[in-house]
């Protein structure tokens, strides 16, 4: 299944004929742009999302990352056969092997520049994986990656330990083999992001956090970090960035906190409390998000505690937010997202068989929406 955000065509053709029945004057507006874009109110809208013809419906696609010359998606997988799939057009698709007796491990697939990477398994043992040539071929980068966590942050792959240590490797396009580094102190690390300056690497559950000036060392202690961790509500967290703009966004209780920097050492609280829909909580904070045309978009999955929603957070800076509709209903895991080439969409890489066809939605934040002036 494939959506996107777009022109609601018929309502408009239905609209104009209204007009000239009544003699009224209709107007076009953007749905999510203007001074009340990201003020945080509970406000239901007309649903933006419409179908499209699918593109793959024989593919189920956990997550979807772009290198810059192609996709690359983790289809179905299979002992002794871990295929990826690579395409530059998110619709024709070419099966790539990366271990001919392994099993694909889904989820595990990022793009850091030009490399390609991920994970595969054999005999309950993980091994990282690379390719500079846009998937086609293969090379085997060690093993080891059991328990292990991966980011791609500022042209970086990042292997994270999940045990209390200072020992993380890094891999990229320029040098894919696995290099050995140290933080500054022992942690059970989560992810490293890169605001385009700096470097950010959380770990302890994003309760503790060091930068660096390059991502590779001279790693130190984010000052201020902790003062503001202890200002928001203990709860499941992720860290994104947007706008250059390092945000930690916390759920506790279902409602949404965040803290905010802008060079990684001194943080603000941004957002605090009941931030959700009227008569839905947060249920689940996505992993994933993606920045398209300055605004930043977070999946998060809402409930009224009988009933579940797939839907999206957007924020420009971290501290105001706006919800957008719903765009699934149903239990099923929460989606990965990320933005498509050019800022032209998003996409939505659904990782249940609950969701019919090719599992994937894009969509146009910019829709228009119709309504009458009278």
């Amino acid at each position: 299944m494939t959506m996107d955000i777009a022109n609601l065509s018929e309502t408009m053709r239905q609209g104009e004929a209204t007009r000239a029945a009544l003699g009224v004057q209709l107007r076009t507006r953007p749905l999510w742009s203007g001074a009340g874009r990201f003020t945080g109110a509970p406000v239901r809208f007309i649903n933006p999302y419409r179908m499209r013809p699918v593109n793959s419906p024989e593919y189920l696609f956990e997550n979807i990352v772009h290198n810059g010359a192609v996709y690359m998606a983790d289809g179905q997988t299979s002992t002794g056969n871990a295929t990826v799939y690579t395409g530059t057009d998110l619709k024709a698709w070419v099966a790539r092997n990366a271990g001919a007796s392994e099993a694909l491990v889904a989820g595990k697939m990022l793009a850091a520049g030009s490399l390609l990477f991920t994970v595969t398994s054999y005999a309950g043992n993980s091994f990282m994986k690379t390719s500079v040539d846009n998937g086609v071929t293969w090379v085997y980068q060690g093993g080891g990656a059991n328990g292990m966590s991966f980011s791609s942050a500022g042209g970086y792959i990042y292997g994270l330990s999940g045990t209390g240590t200072t020992a993380f490797q890094t891999m990229s396009a320029a040098a894919p083999a696995p290099a050995n580094r140290n933080f500054a102190t022992a942690r059970g690390w989560n992810k490293v992001l890169h605001n385009g300056a700096r470097w950010l690497a959380l770990g302890d559950l994003y309760t503790a956090a060091e930068w660096s000036a390059n991502g590779l060392d001279g790693w130190a202690s984010a000052a201020g970090y902790a003062a503001a961790m202890d200002a928001m509500p203990s709860g499941t967290r992720s860290a994104f960035t947007v706008g250059g703009r390092f945000v930690v966004v916390s759920v506790a209780a279902g409602a949404i906190s965040t803290a905010y920097s802008d060079n990684a050492t001194a943080w603000s609280v941004g957002a605090l409390g009941e931030m959700e829909p009227t008569g839905l909580r947060v249920n689940v904070l996505g992993s994933t998000a993606a920045e398209m045309g300055g605004v930043l978009y977070i999946p998060v999955k809402l409930t009224d505690g009988t009933n579940f929603w797939n839907a999206l957070l957007a924020t420009a800076d971290g501290i105001k937010f706006k919800w957008l509709p719903p765009f699934w209903r149903g239990a099923e895991a929460l989606p990965s997202i990320s933005a498509k080439a050019g800022g032209t969409g998003l996409i939505f890489n659904a990782a249940s068989t609950g969701v019919t066809a090719a599992h994937r939605f894009e969509t146009n934040p910019d829709a228009q929406e119709v309504y009458l002036a009278v």
